[in-house]
């Protein structure tokens, strides 16, 4: 016989309740999660998701109406581009080297106004039921849809559908290939999201749920803003270094054309044996051989050398010098620079090569962080 009680068909019945309670708050949870889940898919989708963002109140201690062009963005930014971005800046209290900095990392000011792999398009690449508004029916869950041109720019459609599309200019018109209606918009969508209240980094995360883009934005901003980064010097340097530094270069040099680039290469000593190394272990390996310790084989890159050493100003850089590039994010890629404006790299696209700062587009990555390592 068994030494189990037998309950009473009263408790029977209550616990069964509790039981299917327990199981329909399990049910809803899972569905919850689901709904989250599929949300956070919708990467790059403009406003899906607002993350907990540090706050960003201004520009170094700039107040937004006050920040004055850098050495830097007067190099970069198209003259004829500025007054735009300071009207549209000024109308919705946005920085206008933020709007500057998303125009040159969306279309590079506007020289690639090809329609994005998902359908993004114009000057800041607005996704097309962003800029109409998402009340507009039908379309692909990241934004894309066939809206005929007549209702997309038109400012009463979009009034209608809630999009933030404006037609900066006043011609009757909101066109994400005009640059002025693009701007105006892209100002628009920022206050929207965060830029009204100064928490700007929030504002680009909308815009672009990555947060490789904000660091990327929020770092054009600040080199294109008074006061924050020194102008790029790309001359001079090329003396003769230490011994340590001299030795590292000439075991760098020594793979130049013989050492493809292999993402994540370099952090064992099997890799090391046969050469294959990315570019921040390149050169870990590099100032490695010559007695300089970089950090641990297994785990350095670009973001721990950029901690390295001591910060030096672009424009006193010397043959040696560890430099840092903006590529598939802020300081995403790092050289040794060997003076007269060449550099020592492991790039994706030569491997282990010797790049030129004056290379248009070594020139545009360079960001001017500099580290003395030796």
């Amino acid at each position: 016989m068994s030494t189990y009680r037998i309950r009473p068909i009263q408790q029977l019945n209550r616990s069964a309740k509790r039981k299917s309670k327990v199981v329909l708050v399990i049910i809803t949870a899972l569905l919850a999660f689901g709904v989250i889940f599929s949300v956070m898919a919708m990467v790059s989708v403009f406003g899906m998701i607002l993350p907990d963002q540090e706050e960003a109140t201004g520009v170094q201690g700039v107040r937004v109406g006050d920040i004055q062009i850098s050495k830097i963005g007067e190099g970069q930014i198209p003259k004829e581009y500025i007054p735009i971005y300071k009207a549209a800046g000024e109308k919705y209290n946005i920085p206008w080297t933020l709007i500057a900095a998303i125009h040159r990392v969306e279309t590079h000011f506007g020289q690639d106004l090809n329609t994005s792999s998902v359908g993004a398009i114009g000057h800041t690449q607005f996704m097309v039921k962003t800029w109409v508004g998402w009340s507009y029916p039908g379309g692909t869950r990241l934004g894309d849809a066939a809206i005929p041109k007549d209702v997309l720019m038109n400012p009463a459609m979009i009034k209608k559908y809630g999009g933030f599309g404006v037609d900066g200019d006043g011609d009757g018109k909101a066109d994400p290939y005009n640059v002025t209606d693009a701007m105006y918009s892209t100002a628009n969508y920022l206050n929207a999201n965060g830029g009204a209240s100064g928490n700007y980094q929030r504002a680009v995360f909308a815009y672009n749920h990555a947060t490789w883009y904000v660091s990327r934005v929020m770092g054009f901003m600040n080199s294109y803003s008074s006061g924050s980064v020194e102008a790029v010097s790309i001359k001079g340097g090329s003396a003769k270094g230490s011994a340590a530094i001299e030795k590292a270069i000439q075991v760098g040099s020594s793979i130049v054309g013989k050492s493809p680039y292999v993402w994540g290469g370099g952090r064992n000593q099997s890799d090391i044996a046969a050469r294959k190394f990315d570019c921040s272990s390149y050169v870990r390996w590099a100032y490695s051989s010559a007695g300089v310790d970089l950090g641990p084989v297994s785990a350095t890159t670009t973001d721990t050398l950029i901690k390295r050493g001591k910060v030096v100003k672009a424009s006193e850089m010397k043959r040696g010098d560890v430099i840092f590039f903006d590529t598939y994010k802020i300081n995403g890629h790092v050289a040794i620079y060997l003076g007269d404006g060449k550099f020592l790299n492991d790039s994706s696209s030569q491997g282990v090569s010797i790049g030129d700062l004056n290379n248009t587009y070594w020139k545009a990555k360079f960001n001017g962080n500099v580290r003395r390592v030796a």
